[in-house]
């Protein structure tokens, strides 16, 4: 059986959901039993995505809503962001549902995509039952190991894997904050994070570059940090998974198909979020398709998500942890605030300790690059 359409798009995550909200000749092809699950993230999410997309916030999905993001170094001084109301967790089976919800496009659960070609100018994508669908466009929304990207791009990216559990704990926990761990001595290149969910429950991960035993360093994150802090812990659900790593972006149309959210590699490379980056390269797919014009697609992603980010990214990974340490002993009297570095004081401060005086410029253009993104994004 053969089933022609305008539009296939192929994943029924953010990016592929967004798009169908746009698009009406068109169908989703999932391989998921239920939208949204497995959950596989740490369900962070900017309101200014859910403002990109004019998604009003809405309290069945939004599990905590965060005014502070705090970055916990190598001698647990912190550094201080401060993002008032602009930022949340979410539960993303509830919000993916909603997004399922506003599609226009068709949602087929259960298709997984085998096979991906085209013939005589159409995209011609089988499942695993034998079926056929065929299209003019094609959208490939089907995460980091993106059968698209594959058999139509032949584009590589770096996967990697990340662990993390939703998890309760003993004592209460600030609903308002994100934290962020970076220490290069027992992380390496990497991070751990706690992301609220409730007043006693987080979804607690990290990842690493160098470092295959997540296990071990889970284990460790959780008995170091977790169980000084919080209490006992009990781990109630495992939301491990995987996502792209990239250095910068690769190429996402070709002909009339394109790619969007993880199957891009478009998350953000310093928080590695990438839900919101997902679903607002859905619209863009969705606005070039309704158009007939993808041409100018690569050119938008490149404004929402500048390759500067991903200089910053190599920054920050690049600096050692006497360099973090030194930063947090400076900002530690002024409350962790960043913005204090670019006062006279400040700076005076800065170029007084060795570890920062040999990385200064290298501080110079991350607080930069960041000044310049939170001016266009928030």
């Amino acid at each position: 059986m053969e089933n022609r359409f305008k539009t296939i798009i192929v994943g029924a995550g953010p990016g592929g959901l967004a798009a169908g909200m746009f698009l009406d000749e068109a169908i989703i092809l999932e391989r998921k039993k239920e939208i949204g699950k497995p959950v596989q993230c740490a369900e962070g999410l900017s309101k200014r995505f859910l403002d990109e997309m004019n998604i009003a916030p809405d309290k069945r999905w939004i599990s905590a809503t965060i005014d502070l993001t705090q970055i916990v170094l190598p001698n647990e001084k912190k550094i201080n962001i401060y993002f008032p109301g602009q930022n949340y967790i979410i539960d993303r089976v509830g919000f993916e549902k909603s997004l399922a919800e506003k599609s226009r496009a068709k949602i087929l659960m259960e298709k997984r995509v085998v096979d991906v070609g085209k013939e005589d100018g159409f995209f011609r994508v089988k499942t695993d039952d034998g079926e056929i669908f065929t299209s003019k466009y094609l959208i490939g929304a089907d995460g980091p190991l993106s059968i698209v990207r594959k058999k139509i791009f032949g584009e590589k990216i770096r996967v990697l894997p990340v662990i993390q559990y939703l998890v309760r704990l003993e004592k209460g926990i600030d609903t308002s904050r994100y934290l962020i761990y970076f220490n290069r001595g027992w992380l390496g290149t990497g991070y751990a994070w706690i992301f609220p969910k409730s007043e006693n429950t987080a979804n607690i991960g990290l990842g690493s570059i160098e470092n295959k035993d997540l296990n071990g360093l889970l284990r460790y994150f959780l008995e170091k940090e977790i169980k000084k802090n919080y209490g006992h812990y009990q781990l109630l659900q495992n939301k491990s998974g995987i996502g792209p790593w990239v250095e910068g972006l690769i190429k996402m149309v070709k002909d009339n198909a394109v790619l969007v959210g993880d199957a891009a590699g478009l998350v953000d490379p310093i928080s590695g979020g990438g839900i919101g980056n997902a679903m607002v390269s859905g619209k863009l797919a969705a606005q070039g398709i309704l158009s007939e014009d993808l041409s100018s697609y690569q050119k938008e992603i490149e404004r929402h998500l500048p390759n500067e980010l991903f200089s910053a990214q190599k920054i920050l990974y690049s600096l050692s942890d006497e360099a973090l340490n030194e930063a947090g002993d400076i900002l530690e009297k002024k409350n962790g605030n960043i913005f204090y570095l670019k006062s006279l004081p400040g700076l005076l401060s800065f170029l007084s300790k060795p570890h920062l005086r040999r990385n200064f410029l290298k501080f110079i253009k991350l607080f930069f690059i960041y000044r310049k993104w939170k001016s266009a994004n928030i």
